[in-house]
């Protein structure tokens, strides 16, 4: 029996839309071990952030700036070479897995040239953060950047491997990754943060390095994962036929540089890539106007963010999610799953974000108690009641976050990158353009509330835009695999 049979029955017999296939339960099967592994990602985030903070505002403040200059550079890459996970996905639903490995191979060859430009990198970063910040943050900005460097590139190669696990719906091996890799980086923050163990106290240096050691593991972590991964391969067209096919797996691919698939995955990855890359843009001249505010303006801007980090980024592995379901369901010949999917994602996506917004618009203070742990109480006391008014920012943007991220999950999975690279360009000009032109006529050129309104403006507009993509339908005829490879 198909599927899609299945399905129709399922339906007949009063099966219960949570449990339908692609239905809630269906989608979170898929979707929590990716939830919870980028949300892991979050909690190593936010530590890094509340230990930052228990050593100094300054080394608070001059994380926030070097980390969002590493998520800048490193966007763009895992984009692009992270956009195998909807080639492995279109490769999965129309049978042919050989084609999904090669593809792994390369993302992960393309990626590994990155290294010499994230060098050269590094080697500017003061030159850089001058251009924004005085000399009190440039000096940790530009330590903590090199040295988590390491981990930067580390972080693209190990892109297009998330691909292969998210892709193949291999989603539990990646939690589990990620699981030790957050508890390595959190002993190895205590140890080179605060100079546990004999170790000299290194600060802020401390924190990129046990980032850099953390994500250096995964990778090592998921190449071994995935060399016990393995799937029948493709039988013979011809039914007479005795010969047993070999199996496939990343490591029995041949290791060499195929130019006709590396071209379609820069084809369609490339505006994926720029796309974060357009929206890192925006939020990072969002902080470096931020941090033209003061020290103080930034560190309450991190440590709101920190707290924020729990509710975002989970919400990236849900959009993942729903790229994959899209991906593998469109090329499947299943529109109908396809769509129930990403309704099934906007449900969850609701929900989660839901929790937080009430979270963080009605309980702020018991959000942030957990910044006092560890420092001075007056510092805290300090910085609560600046903080404070961003959390109900946050609480109000929070769920159109969410809806924005599962709508740009299910038009990526198809291969509509063209649209989201559009919309996070104009979305991002416009909302800073108006930003700036407002707040100088209006308010003296705007200050760290008035800049938390257009970010909020900007999340809201993002919304509205993917939401409309959507359901005008275009993305039901776009593929990233050959054509003749797509069951429609």
């Amino acid at each position: 029996m198909t599927l899609q049979r299945q399905v129709d029955e399922s339906c007949r017999d009063g099966q219960s839309w949570l449990f339908r296939p692609a239905g809630p339960i269906d989608v979170l099967s898929v979707a929590w071990p990716l939830m919870l592994s980028t949300g892991l990602f979050s909690i190593t985030i936010f530590v890094d952030r509340m230990m930052l903070y228990a050593y100094s505002d300054q080394a608070a403040a001059g994380a926030m700036g070097a980390g969002t200059m590493f998520w800048a550079v490193t966007c763009l890459p895992v984009g692009i070479f992270g956009f195998t996970s909807t080639f492995v996905a279109q490769y999965v639903g129309a049978g042919r897995i050989d084609r999904a490995m090669r593809s792994v191979i390369q993302g992960i060859i393309m990626a590994a040239m990155t290294g010499p430009i994230l060098f050269v990198l590094a080697w500017q970063a003061p030159q850089f953060f001058s251009l924004f910040h005085g000399p009190e943050l440039v000096g940790p900005e530009s330590s903590y950047f090199r040295w988590v460097s390491v981990g930067a590139w580390a972080t693209i190669v190990t892109a297009p491997l998330v691909g292969l696990f998210a892709g193949t719906n291999k989603t539990r091996l990646l939690l589990l990754c990620d699981f030790i890799v957050t508890v390595l980086n959190f002993v190895l923050d205590l140890i080179l943060i605060f100079g546990f163990l004999g170790l000299p106290r290194l600060g802020i240096v401390g924190a990129a390095l046990a980032t850099s050691i953390a994500l250096v593991t995964k990778l090592i972590l998921l190449l071994v994962a995935a060399n016990y991964l393995s799937w029948p391969g493709q039988k013979s067209s011809d039914p007479n036929s005795t010969v047993v096919p070999k199996r496939v797996s990343l490591f029995y691919e041949k290791w060499q540089f195929d130019w006709t698939i590396s071209r379609r995955l820069l084809h369609y990855g490339w505006p994926a890539g720029i796309s974060t890359l357009a929206e890192a843009i925006t939020f990072s001249v969002i902080m470096m106007v931020v941090g033209q505010l003061g020290e103080r303006a930034m560190a309450a801007t991190t440590l709101a963010l920190g707290v924020n980090m729990l509710a975002f980024i989970p919400m990236m592995g849900l959009g993942l999610s729903i790229g994959v379901l899209v991906g593998q369901y469109l090329t499947s010949g299943r529109l109908e799953l396809a769509k129930r999917s990403v309704r099934s994602g906007l449900m969850i996506a609701i929900a989660y974000s839901t929790f937080f917004a009430i979270l963080y618009g009605v309980f702020p203070r018991e959000v942030l108690a957990v910044y006092s742990i560890g420092a001075e109480s007056y510092r805290f006391d300090e910085m609560k009641d600046i903080v404070i008014p961003i959390l109900w920012f946050i609480a109000v943007y929070c769920i159109f976050d969410g809806i924005q991220i599962v709508f740009v999950g299910a038009l990526k999975g198809a291969g509509d990158t063209s649209f989201v690279l559009v919309g996070h360009i104009v979305s991002g000009f416009v909302t800073i353009g108006l930003g700036k032109l407002l707040g100088d006529y209006f308010y003296d050129g705007g200050g760290l509330y008035w800049w938390w309104g257009v970010m909020t403006a900007w999340v809201l507009v993002m919304a509205v835009m993917f939401a409309s993509r959507y359901l005008h339908g275009g993305w039901q005829n776009k593929r990233v695999i050959e054509p003749d490879l797509s069951n429609v």
